[in-house]
């Protein structure tokens, strides 16, 4: 695994491909290889630690150091208010129409060329809709409207639900940030907060953005539901014991009922296995692994204290009403903890009921380590997935990244 973070050479100029071992035949579809070429982004930040030696932005786990190319009042001036955001978009690449963009979770995004992998433009978000963090995985809804969900910090701290004109449904890209049904938007809020004294002291002390973060599970996870036609969040609180997550799988719903499946962690641990210090050792053991949980938010919320409102018969999930207008869930979990990445067929069942979910062992050491997985999910009788190990790997320094559904041939 380690032999994934040491740096490389680019090669900008098209290679060809080599093909080494066989191509599964459970792959009924042609692929042809034509050639291979790698480019670094071409970011700001980029080329300042190309010419600096060091990084003069903040990133998640990396503090930053002086612009030397600043004055003396700049540099202090950024210290004491840390407008400057990274444009080192290395989380995500999406098609918005027929454009390629490569994104982080801050407020710049980078335009990029496909035929020879250069920067062609950056933009900035919060220019255009007043957010200083956007994620990194719009959410397309079926008709092509795209949605995305963002934060801003300099004139109070607030969340922003995104929303832009139908694109091209062709732009598909699997969405991981939050969940979308057909009438709501579903953003989960994990207690993994912001310290704000230490963010704005990150100037001064060289605080990383990773240790600006505060995981508190007293304060429980919220679940905020959204009406898409009218914009405003549904009065009711529902609320769970404290988890953390990177993934929504797929949110839809059924029988008056919004059902959210998220890969979920018991908490943040796993944040700390992904310095570069310790990827590069190849330490990348964690107790704590995640796994298929089921959340059942009941939109008629009418009963009585104690009462658990989820009616669903093939779920053993719960939603107990509480004082103050709470309910309070209790998911249900599916299957074997360990696989991540967790990917749906999109463009069939983004917003619709699902059976199947595919995985990655990532760089995970025990039985999914090295592996492409495959979940069925029980349509009726609330029983155990079935899992299905559909390509596996024992050659070192292999890994199974995350699945992408292509489309047909015949559409």
């Amino acid at each position: 695994m380690e032999k994934l973070f040491e740096s490389v050479q680019e090669n900008p100029n098209p290679q060809v491909a080599e093909i080494t071992g066989k191509i599964p035949d459970w792959i009924i579809n042609r692929f042809l290889v034509v050639d291979v070429m790698t480019r670094f982004l071409d970011t700001l930040a980029y080329q300042k630690i190309c010419q600096i030696k060091r990084p003069v932005f903040t990133e998640f786990g990396t503090k930053s150091y002086p612009d030397p190319c600043k004055n003396v009042f700049s540099r202090y001036f950024s210290k004491i208010v840390p407008l400057e955001m990274t444009d080192n978009d290395m989380a995500n690449v999406y098609l918005l129409d027929d454009e390629l963009y490569a994104s982080s979770e801050t407020c710049h995004i980078w335009k990029v060329n496909p035929e020879d992998l250069k920067c062609v433009k950056k933009t900035d978000i919060k220019e255009l809709l007043s957010v200083n963090l956007a994620s990194s995985h719009p959410h397309h809804s079926p008709d092509g409207t795209v949605y995305n969900l963002g934060a801003s910090y300099l004139s109070g701290l607030r969340y922003h639900i995104l929303k832009m004109t139908p694109l091209s449904p062709h732009s598909l890209k699997e969405p991981k940030g939050f969940g979308l049904t057909e009438n709501y938007i579903l953003f989960v809020e994990q207690p993994l907060l912001v310290n704000t004294v230490r963010m704005a002291a990150s100037g001064i002390k060289g605080y990383s953005l990773k240790e600006c973060f505060d995981w508190n599970p007293a304060q429980k996870t919220r679940f905020h539901l959204i009406d898409r036609v009218s914009g405003h969040e549904i009065k009711t609180k529902y609320q769970s014991e404290a988890f953390f997550f990177f993934h929504h799988i797929n949110t839809y719903e059924e029988d008056g009922h919004v059902v959210a499946d998220i890969q979920a962690f018991p908490d943040p641990e796993v944040l700390d296995k992904f310095y570069m210090s310790k990827l590069r050792l190849g330490e990348f053991d964690v107790s704590c692994q995640p796994i298929f949980t089921r959340f059942v938010l009941p939109l008629k919320t009418d009963g009585k204290k104690g009462e658990n409102l989820v009616t669903l018969k093939n779920t053993q999930a719960t939603a107990i009403k509480q004082d103050n207008g709470v309910v309070f869930l209790e998911p249900e979990q599916k299957g074997e903890a360990g696989y991540e990445m967790p990917t749906i067929n999109y463009s069939m069942f983004n917003t619709r009921k699902y059976r199947y979910v595919y995985g990655s062992g990532v760089f995970e050491t025990g039985k999914f380590a090295n592996s492409f997985d495959f979940v069925q999910i029980p349509a009726l009788d609330g029983g155990m997935p079935k899992f299905s190990r559909i390509w596996g790997s024992l050659v070192p320094r292999t890994v199974s990244a995350s699945p992408i559904h292509g489309f047909s041939a015949e559409k």
